[in-house]
Protein backbone atom coordinates (compact mmCIF):
# COMPACT_ATOMS: atom_id res chain seq x y z
CA UNK A 1 0.00 0.00 0.00
CA UNK A 2 3.05 2.46 1.09
CA UNK A 3 4.56 1.61 -2.40
CA UNK A 4 1.24 2.36 -4.23
CA UNK A 5 0.64 6.00 -2.70
CA UNK A 6 3.92 6.71 -3.10
CA UNK A 7 4.25 5.15 -7.28
CA UNK A 8 0.34 8.27 -6.94
CA UNK A 9 2.24 11.20 -5.70
CA UNK A 10 5.25 10.21 -7.71
CA UNK A 11 2.82 10.49 -10.87
CA UNK A 12 0.98 13.40 -9.74
CA UNK A 13 4.45 15.60 -8.72
CA UNK A 14 6.11 14.48 -11.88
CA UNK A 15 2.41 15.76 -13.27
CA UNK A 16 2.44 19.25 -12.14
CA UNK A 17 6.22 19.55 -12.75
CA UNK A 18 5.88 19.42 -16.67
CA UNK A 19 2.54 21.86 -16.21
CA UNK A 20 4.60 24.05 -14.34
CA UNK A 21 7.34 24.60 -17.01
CA UNK A 22 4.89 23.71 -20.14
CA UNK A 23 2.19 26.54 -19.13
CA UNK A 24 3.49 29.98 -19.68
CA UNK A 25 2.00 33.23 -18.71
CA UNK A 26 2.68 36.82 -20.50
CA UNK A 27 2.31 40.01 -18.44
CA UNK A 28 1.45 41.94 -20.89
CA UNK A 29 -1.43 39.88 -21.65
CA UNK A 30 -2.91 40.74 -18.41
CA UNK A 31 -1.72 44.59 -18.36
CA UNK A 32 -3.83 44.94 -22.24
CA UNK A 33 -6.78 46.09 -21.07
CA UNK A 34 -9.08 47.20 -24.28
CA UNK A 35 -11.39 49.37 -22.10
CA UNK A 36 -14.29 52.56 -23.15
CA UNK A 37 -12.78 54.89 -25.40
CA UNK A 38 -12.45 57.60 -23.41
CA UNK A 39 -12.20 61.77 -23.49
CA UNK A 40 -10.44 63.67 -20.87
CA UNK A 41 -10.38 67.87 -21.22
CA UNK A 42 -7.76 70.29 -20.72
CA UNK A 43 -7.94 69.90 -16.66
CA UNK A 44 -8.17 66.28 -17.13
CA UNK A 45 -12.15 65.94 -16.45
CA UNK A 46 -13.80 63.08 -18.27
CA UNK A 47 -16.55 64.44 -20.52
CA UNK A 48 -17.22 61.51 -23.36
CA UNK A 49 -17.20 57.86 -23.09
CA UNK A 50 -17.71 55.32 -24.97
CA UNK A 51 -18.39 51.83 -25.22
CA UNK A 52 -15.44 48.81 -25.28
CA UNK A 53 -14.59 46.64 -28.06
CA UNK A 54 -16.46 44.28 -26.06
CA UNK A 55 -19.36 46.58 -25.43
CA UNK A 56 -18.69 47.02 -21.85
CA UNK A 57 -18.37 50.32 -20.01
CA UNK A 58 -14.66 49.68 -18.76
CA UNK A 59 -12.40 52.48 -17.77
CA UNK A 60 -8.97 51.36 -16.76
CA UNK A 61 -6.88 53.83 -13.99
CA UNK A 62 -4.16 53.70 -11.97
CA UNK A 63 -4.14 51.94 -8.64
CA UNK A 64 -2.95 55.12 -6.97
CA UNK A 65 -6.08 57.08 -8.60
CA UNK A 66 -8.58 54.35 -6.87
CA UNK A 67 -8.51 56.21 -3.89
CA UNK A 68 -8.21 55.08 -0.21
CA UNK A 69 -10.63 52.62 0.47
CA UNK A 70 -11.46 50.12 -2.63
CA UNK A 71 -8.02 48.61 -2.53
CA UNK A 72 -7.62 47.79 0.81
CA UNK A 73 -11.24 46.68 1.18
CA UNK A 74 -10.56 44.49 -1.94
CA UNK A 75 -7.71 42.70 -0.37
CA UNK A 76 -9.28 42.25 3.43
CA UNK A 77 -12.53 41.05 1.77
CA UNK A 78 -11.26 38.98 -1.23
CA UNK A 79 -8.00 37.42 -0.53
CA UNK A 80 -6.74 38.42 3.06
CA UNK A 81 -3.19 36.96 2.61
CA UNK A 82 -2.72 38.52 -0.52
CA UNK A 83 0.82 40.08 0.25
CA UNK A 84 2.02 37.02 1.61
CA UNK A 85 1.10 34.00 -0.48
CA UNK A 86 3.07 33.47 -3.87
CA UNK A 87 -0.56 33.26 -6.51
CA UNK A 88 -2.20 30.14 -4.14
CA UNK A 89 -3.61 30.46 -0.76
CA UNK A 90 -2.72 26.28 0.60
CA UNK A 91 -4.60 27.94 3.94
CA UNK A 92 -7.50 28.75 1.83
CA UNK A 93 -7.48 25.42 -0.72
CA UNK A 94 -7.55 23.38 2.34
CA UNK A 95 -10.48 25.12 4.18
CA UNK A 96 -12.56 25.29 0.79
CA UNK A 97 -11.87 21.53 -0.04
CA UNK A 98 -12.55 20.57 3.69
CA UNK A 99 -15.87 22.69 3.38
CA UNK A 100 -16.75 21.07 -0.01
CA UNK A 101 -16.10 17.60 1.46
CA UNK A 102 -18.01 18.06 4.33
CA UNK A 103 -21.02 18.96 2.21
CA UNK A 104 -20.02 16.56 -0.29
CA UNK A 105 -20.56 19.43 -3.21
CA UNK A 106 -18.53 22.86 -4.30
CA UNK A 107 -19.58 25.08 -1.84
CA UNK A 108 -16.26 27.38 -1.67
CA UNK A 109 -13.84 28.04 -4.03
CA UNK A 110 -9.86 29.00 -3.29
CA UNK A 111 -9.38 31.58 -5.64
CA UNK A 112 -6.68 34.30 -4.82
CA UNK A 113 -6.68 37.63 -6.81
CA UNK A 114 -4.31 36.88 -8.77
CA UNK A 115 -6.06 33.59 -9.48
CA UNK A 116 -8.88 35.62 -10.35
CA UNK A 117 -6.73 37.90 -12.73
CA UNK A 118 -5.58 34.80 -15.00
CA UNK A 119 -9.17 34.03 -15.30
CA UNK A 120 -10.57 37.47 -16.54
CA UNK A 121 -7.30 38.29 -18.39
CA UNK A 122 -6.14 35.15 -19.86
CA UNK A 123 -8.69 32.40 -19.97
CA UNK A 124 -12.74 34.42 -20.60
CA UNK A 125 -10.69 35.90 -23.36
CA UNK A 126 -9.76 32.50 -24.54
CA UNK A 127 -13.28 31.26 -23.85
CA UNK A 128 -12.08 28.41 -21.71
CA UNK A 129 -14.56 26.55 -20.08
CA UNK A 130 -14.78 26.57 -16.30
CA UNK A 131 -13.37 22.91 -15.70
CA UNK A 132 -11.04 21.54 -13.02
CA UNK A 133 -7.79 21.14 -15.93
CA UNK A 134 -8.68 24.99 -15.92
CA UNK A 135 -8.60 26.17 -12.50
CA UNK A 136 -5.14 23.98 -12.38
CA UNK A 137 -3.81 25.68 -15.14
CA UNK A 138 -5.22 29.28 -14.07
CA UNK A 139 -3.14 28.47 -10.28
CA UNK A 140 -0.10 27.25 -12.32
CA UNK A 141 0.00 30.77 -14.64
CA UNK A 142 -1.05 32.49 -10.98
CA UNK A 143 2.40 31.34 -9.28
CA UNK A 144 4.42 32.58 -12.41
CA UNK A 145 2.45 35.90 -12.54
CA UNK A 146 3.82 36.35 -9.06
CA UNK A 147 6.92 36.79 -10.21
CA UNK A 148 6.48 38.55 -13.45
CA UNK A 149 4.20 41.74 -12.14
CA UNK A 150 4.50 42.93 -7.96
CA UNK A 151 1.26 42.93 -5.86
CA UNK A 152 0.43 46.71 -6.55
CA UNK A 153 0.43 45.65 -10.39
CA UNK A 154 -1.91 42.66 -10.05
CA UNK A 155 -4.15 44.18 -7.70
CA UNK A 156 -4.33 46.81 -9.93
CA UNK A 157 -5.23 44.83 -13.15
CA UNK A 158 -7.86 43.26 -10.83
CA UNK A 159 -9.50 45.44 -9.74
CA UNK A 160 -9.81 47.24 -13.25
CA UNK A 161 -11.47 44.31 -15.05
CA UNK A 162 -13.89 43.14 -11.84
CA UNK A 163 -17.22 42.66 -12.99
CA UNK A 164 -19.92 44.97 -11.72
CA UNK A 165 -23.06 43.92 -13.03
CA UNK A 166 -24.64 44.17 -16.50
CA UNK A 167 -21.84 45.04 -18.83
CA UNK A 168 -20.30 47.07 -16.24
CA UNK A 169 -16.56 46.50 -15.00
CA UNK A 170 -14.09 48.03 -13.51
CA UNK A 171 -14.21 50.17 -10.28
CA UNK A 172 -13.86 53.49 -12.38
CA UNK A 173 -16.60 52.80 -14.12
CA UNK A 174 -18.39 51.26 -11.31
CA UNK A 175 -18.10 54.22 -9.29
CA UNK A 176 -19.29 56.65 -11.98
CA UNK A 177 -22.18 54.50 -12.71
CA UNK A 178 -23.57 53.61 -9.22
CA UNK A 179 -22.41 56.57 -7.72
CA UNK A 180 -21.79 59.79 -9.74
CA UNK A 181 -18.30 60.20 -8.74
CA UNK A 182 -14.63 58.66 -9.32
CA UNK A 183 -13.39 55.89 -7.56
CA UNK A 184 -11.13 58.06 -5.81
CA UNK A 185 -13.99 60.07 -4.17
CA UNK A 186 -16.31 57.16 -2.77
CA UNK A 187 -17.00 56.50 0.50
CA UNK A 188 -15.95 53.15 3.17
CA UNK A 189 -19.54 52.37 2.74
CA UNK A 190 -19.68 52.41 -0.94
CA UNK A 191 -16.36 50.77 -1.35
CA UNK A 192 -18.10 47.76 0.62
CA UNK A 193 -21.08 47.85 -1.45
CA UNK A 194 -18.60 47.27 -4.62
CA UNK A 195 -16.22 44.67 -3.37
CA UNK A 196 -19.04 42.91 -2.24
CA UNK A 197 -20.70 42.85 -5.18
CA UNK A 198 -17.52 40.81 -6.83
CA UNK A 199 -19.03 37.42 -4.96
CA UNK A 200 -22.25 37.98 -7.53
CA UNK A 201 -22.60 40.54 -9.69
CA UNK A 202 -25.99 40.46 -10.82
CA UNK A 203 -27.54 38.78 -6.83
CA UNK A 204 -26.00 42.48 -5.16
CA UNK A 205 -26.86 44.91 -7.40
CA UNK A 206 -28.00 47.96 -5.54
CA UNK A 207 -30.42 49.08 -8.21
CA UNK A 208 -32.14 45.65 -8.51
CA UNK A 209 -31.58 44.13 -5.72
CA UNK A 210 -30.96 46.30 -2.76
CA UNK A 211 -32.01 44.27 0.26
CA UNK A 212 -29.48 41.48 -1.00
CA UNK A 213 -27.14 44.66 -1.72
CA UNK A 214 -26.96 46.10 1.92
CA UNK A 215 -27.08 42.96 4.00
CA UNK A 216 -23.74 41.99 1.66
CA UNK A 217 -22.39 45.70 2.19
CA UNK A 218 -22.98 45.19 5.88
CA UNK A 219 -21.21 41.84 6.08
CA UNK A 220 -18.41 43.70 4.53
CA UNK A 221 -18.48 46.33 6.85
CA UNK A 222 -18.36 44.08 9.73
CA UNK A 223 -15.69 42.22 8.03
CA UNK A 224 -13.66 45.42 8.12
CA UNK A 225 -14.63 46.40 11.72
CA UNK A 226 -13.10 43.34 12.69
CA UNK A 227 -9.98 43.08 11.29
CA UNK A 228 -9.04 46.74 11.82
CA UNK A 229 -9.48 48.44 8.53
CA UNK A 230 -12.46 50.57 9.63
CA UNK A 231 -12.48 52.14 13.21
CA UNK A 232 -15.63 52.01 15.01
CA UNK A 233 -16.99 55.36 14.10
CA UNK A 234 -15.75 54.61 10.25
CA UNK A 235 -18.19 51.38 10.55
CA UNK A 236 -21.06 53.00 12.08
CA UNK A 237 -20.97 55.72 9.56
CA UNK A 238 -21.01 53.07 6.83
CA UNK A 239 -23.86 51.34 8.13
CA UNK A 240 -26.14 54.45 7.53
CA UNK A 241 -25.06 55.40 3.94
CA UNK A 242 -27.86 55.22 1.53
CA UNK A 243 -27.74 52.47 -1.29
CA UNK A 244 -27.71 54.09 -4.72
CA UNK A 245 -31.54 53.29 -6.13
CA UNK A 246 -30.58 54.22 -9.67
CA UNK A 247 -27.29 54.14 -11.87
CA UNK A 248 -25.94 57.48 -13.73
CA UNK A 249 -25.63 58.20 -16.87
CA UNK A 250 -21.49 58.41 -18.29
CA UNK A 251 -20.94 61.42 -19.63
CA UNK A 252 -21.45 61.93 -23.67
CA UNK A 253 -20.66 65.72 -23.72
CA UNK A 254 -18.96 67.11 -26.59
CA UNK A 255 -20.09 64.14 -29.37
CA UNK A 256 -18.66 65.96 -32.42
CA UNK A 257 -15.51 67.11 -30.87
CA UNK A 258 -14.93 63.24 -29.93
CA UNK A 259 -15.56 61.99 -33.45
CA UNK A 260 -13.56 64.79 -35.21
CA UNK A 261 -10.72 63.31 -32.51
CA UNK A 262 -11.36 59.96 -33.83
CA UNK A 263 -11.07 61.00 -37.69
CA UNK A 264 -7.81 62.23 -36.98
CA UNK A 265 -6.62 59.27 -34.66
CA UNK A 266 -7.68 56.13 -37.06
CA UNK A 267 -7.14 52.36 -35.18
CA UNK A 268 -8.25 52.19 -31.46
CA UNK A 269 -7.33 54.29 -28.53
CA UNK A 270 -9.16 54.39 -25.38
CA UNK A 271 -7.96 57.25 -23.66
CA UNK A 272 -7.50 60.95 -25.11
CA UNK A 273 -6.46 63.84 -23.08
CA UNK A 274 -7.54 67.12 -25.25
CA UNK A 275 -7.16 70.77 -25.62
CA UNK A 276 -10.98 71.39 -24.83
CA UNK A 277 -11.95 73.11 -21.93
CA UNK A 278 -15.18 71.63 -20.41
CA UNK A 279 -15.62 74.47 -17.61
CA UNK A 280 -15.11 77.39 -20.73
CA UNK A 281 -17.51 75.32 -23.48
CA UNK A 282 -20.26 75.11 -20.99
CA UNK A 283 -20.31 78.93 -20.15
CA UNK A 284 -19.93 79.79 -24.08
CA UNK A 285 -22.82 77.22 -24.81
CA UNK A 286 -25.24 78.60 -21.71
CA UNK A 287 -24.41 82.47 -23.72
CA UNK A 288 -25.13 81.03 -26.86
CA UNK A 289 -28.43 79.29 -25.89
CA UNK A 290 -29.58 82.34 -23.87
CA UNK A 291 -28.85 84.74 -27.05
CA UNK A 292 -30.41 82.38 -29.11
CA UNK A 293 -33.48 82.55 -26.99
CA UNK A 294 -33.39 86.45 -26.77
CA UNK A 295 -34.39 86.66 -30.76
CA UNK A 296 -37.74 87.36 -30.83
CA UNK A 297 -39.36 83.88 -32.31
CA UNK A 298 -40.29 85.16 -35.74
CA UNK A 299 -36.57 86.41 -36.60
CA UNK A 300 -35.31 84.92 -39.75
CA UNK A 301 -31.50 84.09 -39.87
Amino acid sequence: MKKFFAIITAVILSAVFILFFSIDVNPERVKTIFGSTAFYDINGKLFHVRLSPSSEWQIPIKLEDMGKWLPVVAVNAEDGRFYSHFGIDFLAMARAVWKDLIRLKIVSGASTITSQVIRMAISEREGRKRTPSTKIREFIMAVKLEFNMTKPEILESYLNLAPFGGNIRGVQAASLIYFGKSASQISPGEACLLIGMLKSPTLYRPDLRPRAAKKRRDDIIKLMERKKVFSRDEARRAYLEELPRKKFELPSRAYHYAELILSQNPGHSQKFETTLNLEAQTKLEGVLRQSLNDFPADITL
